[in-house]
């Protein structure tokens, strides 16, 4: 019983990363975007340009990076119960990335 549940927690650890890499991926795309556009405008339709139309709104990919950086956040405090240090390292890397992404995201919509 206790292997499942550590087996458990380890999954939501790996699945914490998966989520925190669609946020951290949307703010890769938007450095490397930056520098094509000459202004603000060409900058925000190339970078848009990327995505779905149902994100192309002004919160569209904030909102989304937004709940993917809470999803992470959640799972991987959950995951914080794991015995071995390389997983703790592990959820409390992602738990502070994903928290510092939440916050520029949240100062991104002022």
């Amino acid at each position: 019983m206790k292997s499942l549940n550590q087996n458990r927690l380890k999954v939501f650890t790996l699945v914490s990363l998966v989520s925190l890499s669609i946020p951290l991926s949307i703010y890769v795309l938007w450095i490397c975007i930056f520098d094509l556009g000459a202004t603000q405008a060409e900058r925000v339709a190339i970078f848009q340009s990327y995505f779905p139309d149902f994100l192309h709104g002004r919160w569209g990919t904030t909102l989304l990076s937004m709940f993917f950086c809470i999803v992470s956040i959640i799972l991987s405090n959950m995951s914080l119960k794991l015995p071995q240090k390389i997983w703790r390292i592990l959820n409390y890397t992602v738990l502070v990335i994903s928290s510092l992404l939440l916050g520029l995201n949240v100062f991104s919509m002022m």
